[in-house]
């Protein structure tokens, strides 16, 4: 054969492919307008979602990351010290410490230098540093007594605009050197709040001596009054006393905190007043500025914060002092990264679920648009047409369809979310079954039909050909049922989210789908024996419908396609709706956890306070609580507990009235027998208390413990250790009962308060503005975290998947209908003219599809409460209520009933419009004809 030759039977096959494809599919176009469009709409809404869910998510988790940074507070801030003041130690010419007259401009100079230094994801987060050089502790001479005070000068390098406004007076200056030797004291022009000037009777003029670290006799001179520009701003972030006059020290004989600021001129005078440069302190404060914070980026700025809080090297200035580095950003972004890693943990579940519900709703539309054409395609392949011709022919009509529709939902997802983040995986996978499977369907009708393969007329030969396609199949069922284990298994032991790169594993986010595909194949080969079992049962009957319907049904059941689809898309709405009602019962549990009552008061009270709330109206019970983070539990054992001191009958009411778990004894806590101090402890320390006697250090000597219980529900309390804990486990003594027999004086730093009438108390007493008390309220602590970005955000998307599932549902249920109509039909048609009747012609239908809908709201259900019980951990549902304690699968009726109406309400619809469609069909055709 010549090349010519080949040549030209390659042209002559090519243009037998592809001639008048454009024609044809044109043609068909027009003739199935009504379905393709409805295939378009479908796909344009499946890609809308794919897209915007992922980009509507993260910017969900950039909201939340960006409010945890914000309510962190200035904890969040980045802030560097320099253990002595700006510039080297300078002396004059007889030796003696000279005055640094460019002290600011060194301050100043200094500050950009770090912010340079900066690692540049933290440069990005952090805000115009604020410098800081204040002096260490001192006491100022009043007329009648003492203010504990300290000199403080504030900066702003990024800004010239003044942070405060002189309403008295005038701003400090720079007094003249003090000569060597004169027994007058050092002036320090200072200027004080004009809010705790007036509550402390200063007027301008006012001299303060000074007491502390000074060098010599130092006297701050009052030259102004001042009031803040904006007191919200970061720079008064830590400095309050420069704002008003604080409470005072509990140990210190003041009547009060009052700082003094100084200006650019006046600071050389205050740091030559100090004793030395040691005894002031240089700050820079970089606030957390979170509003380019992404979520994407925490790890980033988290390890780089922790790299130059541990090795601050490169941070060191032109003078070579390295400075100390401390905040708690890291941490903060660590929390948030890992109930984002949560939120992405549940987003892709419902992203991939999405998909593939979408993408067989697609496949249900082409094979309803292939059953359409049939005879049309069959046709064309009897008439010489090849099997890549119609698949051709298929793929010009489909592609243009699919890229327009893609068009038009990436538009909207951009609209919905115009971020460029997110994946395009699951479109592309959606847009790609989109575009191909109307192609294929029509390749394999053709191709089965006139190039099918054929059986032997032999029947060992006919058995062993249909044996070695039986065990394909159940290979390959096998195979897919082993898969769906495996990835269950997996997402159970090791979550849905890679350790290593921090992003989603879609195999194991799939493992819903890959579940509702092994029941679906499970279904497929348990329906036709049962149904064959029903229809014995129903041969017995006089009606006619339980016959036909059961028979029907035989076949129909068997279509995986179709089940495959509805039990995906059921499992997923009743995993919706489960997760959601699992999340927001764990967040009323934690709530009751984290809290402990309706009012939690961290700080020390006043017994008069206490007495008084426990009195006051509506207040069912007051228990307070105190902690030792680490004491030795047995004489020489060195096994240390973090030991809580708690009103235990008292607290046992409270736990009560909460419905929470109380530990059998905690109650009788307050009984003290001759035995020791009764106690319950956790059972890491129950070993210990059986080779050795338990017992407590108290304030002189050992305290004996008499074991009573077991502590597993200890109390949550704040613990003020500031290094790693060692504790081995808990132990639970009533307060009283431990102050008795160890002579301390443990007074309660957590107090709960409870009843319909604890917040009223609470805020009649007042105790919320009192210096080191903070109160949390239970309903205003829920509304909060229930409030917040991710978790709102999360389950506003719950509930919105759960019903556009719901609509897949219905759609694809309907589709199937459709698409069974035509065989469906051929039968009734043959009993209209035996007298078959409209409704037992609709019952009949409805017969014939409820157990396909039926089986696949019995196996969605199944899945879709299955899921979120097996993989609670793997779905970090503890992050998103708040403890993990508080995490219990929570089932309710609401989606499956919901699931199960919305099928059968589409059932029940799409059989009446078919019944409507079919009695407009003649008798007098069908009769002719013989089928429709």
């Amino acid at each position: 054969m010549t090349s010519t030759t080949l040549r030209a039977r390659t042209a002559v096959g090519w243009h037998a492919t592809t001639a008048g494809a454009g024609l044809v599919a044109r043609r068909r176009s027009r003739q199935d307008a009504g379905l393709l469009v409805l295939a378009a709409v479908v796909l344009a809404v499946t890609v809308l979602i794919a897209l915007a869910v992922p980009r509507i998510v993260l910017r969900t988790a950039d909201a939340g990351v960006q409010q945890a940074v914000r309510d962190a507070g200035p904890a969040a801030d980045v802030v560097t010290v320099l253990g002595s003041g700006p510039g080297l130690a300078s002396v004059d010419s007889t030796g003696r410490p000279a005055r640094i007259d460019n002290a600011s401009t060194l301050v100043a100079n200094a500050a950009t230098s770090m912010r340079k230094s900066l690692p540049e994801p933290v440069q990005v987060v952090t805000g115009p540093v604020v410098t800081a050089v204040q002096s260490s502790p001192l006491t100022a001479r009043l007329a009648d007594g003492f203010v504990a005070t300290r000199i403080v000068h504030l900066g702003t390098p990024a800004t010239p605009d003044p942070v405060v406004r002189w309403i008295t007076g005038v701003e400090p200056r720079m007094t003249p050197e003090h000569p060597v030797g004169s027994p007058d004291p050092r002036l320090v022009e200072v200027g004080m709040s004009a809010a705790a000037a007036d509550q402390l009777g200063i007027t301008v003029g006012a001299r303060l001596p000074l007491n502390g670290p000074t060098r010599g006799e130092a006297v701050a001179v009052v030259t102004g009054l001042y009031e803040p520009v904006d007191p919200a701003s970061p720079v008064w972030s830590t400095f309050d006393d420069l704002l008003d006059l604080q409470p005072p020290p509990a140990v210190a004989d003041v009547v009060g905190r009052a700082g003094l600021l100084t200006s650019d001129a006046s600071l050389p005078d205050a740091m030559l007043a100090m004793q030395s440069t040691k005894s002031v302190t240089m700050a820079f404060r970089f606030p957390a500025d979170p509003a380019d914070l992404r979520a994407t980026d925490t790890g980033a700025v988290a390890r780089a914060v922790t790299q130059i809080i541990a090795m601050p090297g490169a941070l060191t200035g032109s003078d070579g002092r390295t400075p100390s580095v401390d905040s708690e950003l890291d941490t903060v972004l660590r929390a948030a990264d890992a109930r984002l890693l949560a939120g992405t943990a549940q987003t892709s579940v419902l992203l991939v679920g999405l998909g593939a519900v979408g993408a067989l709703t697609l496949v249900l539309a082409a094979r309803l648009l292939v059953v359409r054409r049939e005879t049309f395609l069959l046709a064309e392949r009897a008439r010489g047409a090849s099997v890549a011709s119609v698949g051709l022919r298929g793929l010009v009509e489909s592609v243009p369809i699919v890229a327009l529709a893609t068009a038009v939902g990436a538009a909207g997802a951009w609209l919905v979310a115009p971020d460029p983040r997110g994946t395009w995986v699951v479109a592309a996978a959606i847009v790609l079954v989109a575009a191909t499977a109307p192609a294929i369907a029509a390749a394999v009708v053709v191709a089965g039909a006139w190039t099918g393969r054929r059986l032997p007329a032999n029947r060992a030969d006919r058995e062993r050909v249909l044996g070695r396609r039986r065990a394909r199949r159940l290979t390959a069922e096998l195979a897919l049922v082993a898969v769906a284990v495996a990835a269950l298994v997996s997402a159970r032991g090791r979550g849905l989210v890679q350790t290593a790169t921090g992003s989603v594993d879609l195999l194991l986010a799939a493992t819903p789908v890959l579940l509702a595909g092994a029941a679906t194949v499970l279904l497929a080969r348990a329906l036709p024996p049962l149904l064959r079992g029903l229809s014995g049962l129903a041969a017995r009957q006089r009606s006619l419908v339980p016959v036909v319907a059961t028979a029907r049904a035989g076949h129909t059941a068997g279509t995986r396609v179709p089940l495959l689809t509805l039990t995906i898309a059921i499992a997923l709405v009743v995993f919706c709706g489960t997760t959601a009602v699992t999340v927001t019962a764990g967040q009323g549990a934690a709530a009751d956890i984290v809290v402990g009552a309706q009012v939690r008061i961290d700080g020390k009270l006043d017994p008069a306070v206490v007495d008084m709330l426990r009195d006051a109206p509506g207040v069912t019970a007051v228990a307070g609580a105190a902690v030792l983070s680490e004491r030795t539990f047995g004489r020489s054992s060195g096994v240390k507990a973090r030991v809580l001191l708690v009103d235990s009958a008292p607290l046992a009411q409270i736990l009560v009235a909460h419905d929470r778990a109380v530990d059998p004894g905690l109650a009788a806590l307050g009984s003290a027998g001759g035995g020791g101090v009764p106690a319950l402890i956790s059972p890491t320390l129950q070993r210990t208390s059986e080779l050795i006697a338990p017992a407590l250090m108290g304030a002189q000597e050992f305290v004996d413990l008499d074991v009573v219980g077991t502590a597993d529900n200890p109390p949550v309390l704040p613990t003020s250790a500031s290094t790693l804990s060692v504790a081995k486990g808990v132990v639970v003594v009533d307060r009283s009962v431990f102050e008795e027999a160890s002579g301390d004086e443990l007074p309660a730093t957590t107090t709960w308060v409870d009843g319909p009438g604890a917040v009223s108390a609470v805020r009649d007493a007042g105790v919320a503005g009192s210096p080191g008390i903070t109160v949390t309220e239970r309903d205003e602590w829920l509304s909060t975290w229930r409030a917040s970005p991710l978790n709102a955000g999360l389950l506003a998307l719950l509930v919105a998947t759960g019903l556009v599932l719901a609509g897949y549902a219905a759609l694809g249920l309907v589709l199937t209908v459709v698409a069974t109509s035509r065989e469906r039909g051929r039968t009734l048609s043959a009993l209209r003219t035996l007298g078959l009747d409209a409704r037992t012609a609709r019952a009949m239908t409805f017969g014939e599809l409820a157990p396909l809908a039926l089986a696949a709201v019995l196996a969605g259900t199944v899945i879709g409460v299955a899921v979120p019980w097996v993989l609670t951990g793997a779905l970090g549902l503890d992050l998103l209520t708040g403890d993990p304690a508080a995490t219990s699968l929570q089932v309710t009726w609401v989606p499956i009933v919901g699931a199960t109406v919305v099928v059968l309400g589409a059932l029940a619809v799409a059989v009446g419009v078919e019944s409507a469609v079919r009695r407009r069909d003649r008798l007098g055709e069908v009769l002719r004809v013989g089928e429709r």
